[in-house]
């Protein structure tokens, strides 16, 4: 696949799920009583409170803050020295002959994962207004723990064909 088509696809997926996510945090958080529990304990009973507006800014923050500063991590990491970069072969890898094709393939993987983030955090937004809808707000913790294995098998698989796409060539061996 072309590697322009491969990145505006995936930087077009990355701004729809980001606006998708913007509207279903703020449209969802309407509904909510004006103060709502927002933190649960390992059981999945409600153990913190805070008002209906403080909860909606709050979760646009990290629903939006931390997956695009992910997204944006390989600008940066662009300009950093390559002993602070660490990736697997990096003296090969960020090597001025492969430096480009590097940053291009971590700001595509990055993005991807952003987007597995995107996900995963609209999923946990979606659990509590789902809890705060009940009388005695509580959350399924086996619905938490089925997303966050869920999310886990696919950050591990993403990590291992990260690690597999940082492998020497096979000509470059010792």
């Amino acid at each position: 696949m072309d590697k322009l088509f491969k990145q505006k696809y995936i930087n077009l997926s990355f701004l729809v799920l980001m606006i998708f996510a913007i509207y279903f945090v703020t449209s969802s958080s309407a509904n909510l009583p004006p103060r709502m529990a927002s933190h649960f304990n390992a059981e999945g009973i409600a153990d913190g409170f805070m008002s209906k507006e403080s909860y909606t800014y709050t979760m646009l923050a990290v629903v939006v803050g931390v997956p695009g500063l992910l997204a944006l991590m390989p600008l940066v990491l662009g300009k950093l020295p390559p002993s602070l970069i660490n990736i697997p072969h990096r003296e090969y890898w960020l090597a001025p002959e492969n430096r480009a094709d590097t940053f291009y393939t971590l700001n595509l993987w990055m993005r991807v994962f952003a987007c597995f983030l995107l996900i995963f955090l609209s999923y946990v937004h979606w659990l509590v207004i789902q809890a705060n809808a009940q009388q005695l707000p509580a959350v399924p913790a086996s619905d938490f723990y089925l997303g966050s294995i869920f999310f886990l098998v696919l950050s591990g698989i993403w990590s291992i064909l990260l690690l597999r796409r940082f492998k020497l060539p096979d000509a470059k061996k010792i």
